[in-house]
C-alpha cells in the first residue's frame, strides 16, 4: 500500500498535460503527482527520434497492439488498432500531426458543456496549448506534397495546407518531454505498472488497485484521482470498477456500483482509404542514405524529418479529410522501383458508432473492439464521394500530367458497387479512437463538463474517451485541450 496526494491513471497526451499542468502549481495546496502508466519495452533510437521512421514504431514494444473483431462491412477484416505505451502514450508512436480543432469542433464541445464553455475561451485555451506544444512547420516537403498543394490551389473544393508537426527542430516530439522538470525537481513521480480498479468509499474514489507480474497493491490518493487512460483503458477500468452496462459487469460478474449504460458505448474512429497513384518523379526511398542522414543529424531537415503524411485538409464542406504520403500506402516501407503519391480519403463526421465489450474482470483479458466500420450508409457514401474527390482532385489540376495511373482502386473501378466493394477490402484505421465515456450534460453522459465521473466525487476524466463525437481532423490537440481545460479546473478547485 502506498499514498500519494495525485494520481494520475495514464501518461498518454491527456495525463502528461494533466500532470504537467498541476506540477505548475506544486505547494502545500497541490502536493506530489503519482503517473501510473504500464512498462514498455523501447523501441530503436533511430525509430524513436526519426520522423520518417514512425511507421516503425507502429508493433514495436511501444504498441499494445490491439486488433478489432472482424467487421462484416470491411471484407470481415480485423484491423491492428496501435495504441501507444509508455510516457506520451500514442503520441510516442503517431505521426505528429497538429490540427487544430475547427471552428465547428469548438462549437460542439460548447454544447456539450451545457453552455458552460464558449468558443472564445476554448479558442484562448488552444492558444495557450500551443505555446506550451510549439508544434513545428516542416523542415522538408517530399515532391508529391508540392505538387499537391500547388494543384490544390487550383482546385474550390476545399482548404488544403501542411500540417504543423509535434517536432523538435525536425526530431519526433511528444508530451512527455513537459514532465521533465516537475520529475527532476519530485513533484511528479512515475509508477511504471496497470491499474486494474478504483477503490471506492461510498460515492468518493480514494485510490486505485493496481496489478503487474508481483500480483496487486493499492495506492490511496489525499486529493484525487484522474483518469487519462484513453478510449479504450478507461472505460476498460470503469467497467472493472463496477461502472458501466448492467449486462456486461453481470456476466463478467463484477458487482454494480453505478450503472452507467454508456461507458464503453459510442466507439467512433476514422477510416482511411487510400487512393494510390504511380507517379513519373519524386520517390520517397524506404532507406535513408548517409547524406540524407548527415542532412537530418546536422540540420534535422532532409526526408527523414518528414512524417510521411505531410499534408492534406478538410473538402466537401468539411465532411471529407484527406491525407497526402509521397508513397504507396499499402506497402511503404517495403522497397519498390517506381514512385508512388497516396492520396487518403476519410469521412471526418462518421454516423457510425461501435463499442467496446468486458469479457471478464481480469485486467490481461482484452476488451473486445467492435467499431461497427461503415455500418451506417451514409459513410459508405461519403467515403464514396472521397475517392472520386482524389480523381477529380487529379484530372482537373496539372497533377495529371505528374500521374503515370492509379493503382488502387484502379480506372476499370468507377461504379460505386465497385469502389464500395474496395473501400471494404482496403481501408485502414488511422486511430483516432474516441467516444467511449462521453462528456455532456445529458443524464446518460459519463463525465460532465467540469470532468468529474458522474456519481463519485473526488474523480475526473479527461482523454479521448470524453470526446462528445469526433472531431473533423486528428483529434490529438483537441484531446490536449480539454486535458489543459481539465487541469485549469483543478486549480481552480485548489483555489
Amino acid at each position: 500500500m502506498s499514498r500519494t496526494d495525485w494520481i494520475v491513471v495514464g501518461g498518454g497526451s491527456a495525463g502528461c498535460i494533466v500532470a504537467a499542468r498541476l506540477a505548475n502549481q506544486i505547494d502545500s495546496r497541490c502536493g506530489k503527482i503519482t503517473i501510473i502508466e504500464p512498462p514498455a519495452s523501447t523501441a530503436r533510437r533511430v525509430d524513436r527520434e526519426r520522423p520518417a521512421k514512425w511507421l516503425n514504431l507502429l508493433g514495436s514494444g511501444e504498441d499494445w497492439n490491439l486488433a478489432t473483431s472482424e467487421n462484416s462491412q470491411l471484407a470481415n477484416r480485423s484491423l491492428r488498432w496501435p495504441r501507444g505505451k509508455g510516457l506520451g502514450g500514442s503520441s510516442r508512436i503517431n505521426a505528429m500531426i497538429w490540427f487544430p480543432p475547427t471552428r465547428k469542433d469548438l462549437q460542439m464541445l460548447v454544447e456539450a458543456s451545457g453552455g458552460a464553455w464558449s468558443v472564445p475561451e476554448l479558442q484562448q485555451d488552444f492558444n495557450t496549448l500551443t505555446q506550451l506544444t510549439r508544434p513545428e512547420q516542416p523542415a522538408w516537403q517530399s515532391e508529391s506534397t508540392r505538387r499537391f498543394l500547388n494543384a490544390t490551389k487550383q482546385f474550390d473544393e476545399g482548404d488544403a495546407r501542411t500540417y504543423l508537426r509535434l517536432n523538435r527542430s525536425g526530431r519526433r516530439w511528444n508530451p512527455a518531454e513537459l514532465l521533465n522538470t516537475a520529475r527532476k525537481v519530485g513533484s511528479i513521480e512515475v509508477q511504471r505498472t496497470s491499474v486494474n480498479c478504483l477503490i471506492c468509499k461510498g460515492d468518493r474514489i480514494i485510490g486505485v488497485e493496481t496489478c503487474d507480474s508481483h500480483g496487486k497493491n493499492e495506492m490511496f490518493a489525499n486529493k484525487g484521482v484522474i483518469i487519462c487512460a484513453g478510449a479504450i483503458a478507461t472505460p476498460a477500468i470503469l467497467m472493472r470498477s463496477g461502472i458501466g452496462p448492467r449486462d456486461q459487469l453481470e456476466k463478467a460478474g463484477i458487482e454494480i456500483r453505478v450503472e452507467s449504460d454508456q461507458v464503453g458505448q459510442g466507439l467512433q474512429d476514422h477510416l482511411i482509404m487510400p487512393v494510390i497513384f504511380r507517379v513519373r518523379s519524386g520517390q520517397f526511398a524506404s532507406h535513408a542514405s548517409v547524406q540524407d542522414i548527415a542532412r537530418w543529424h546536422t540540420m534535422g531537415t532532409g526526408p527523414l524529418a518528414s512524417n510521411l503524411a505531410e499534408c492534406g485538409g478538410l473538402f466537401l464542406k468539411d465532411t471529407v479529410q484527406i491525407h497526402v504520403t509521397p508513397t504507396h500506402y499499402l506497402t511503404y516501407p517495403k522497397p519498390t522501383d517506381h514512385a508512388f503519391m497516396t492520396i487518403g480519403v476519410n469521412a471526418t463526421q462518421p454516423k457510425t458508432t461501435g463499442m467496446l465489450q468486458l469479457q471478464s474482470s481480469d485486467p490481461r483479458v482484452p476488451l473486445r473492439i467492435h467499431p461497427h466500420y461503415l455500418q451506417d450508409t451514409s459513410d459508405r457514401n461519403v467515403m464514396v464521394h472521397g475517392i472520386r474527390l482524389a480523381r477529380r482532385l487529379v484530372a482537373e489540376t496539372n497533377l495529371s500530367q505528374w500521374i503515370v495511373s492509379e493503382t488502387l482502386p484502379g480506372e476499370k473501378r468507377d461504379t460505386d458497387q465497385h469502389l464500395e466493394k474496395a473501400i471494404s477490402r482496403y481501408s485502414q484505421t488511422l486511430y483516432h479512437p474516441a467516444g467511449t465515456s462521453r462528456l455532456g450534460v445529458m443524464n446518460s453522459s459519463v463525465v460532465t463538463p467540469d470532468f468529474q465521473l458522474k456519481g463519485f466525487s473526488q474523480a475526473w476524466v479527461v482523454d479521448a474517451s470524453v470526446l462528445p463525437r469526433l472531431t473533423h481532423g486528428n483529434p490529438n490537440a483537441t484531446i490536449m485541450l480539454l486535458a489543459l481545460k481539465a487541469a485549469k479546473n483543478l486549480q481552480e478547485l485548489l483555489g
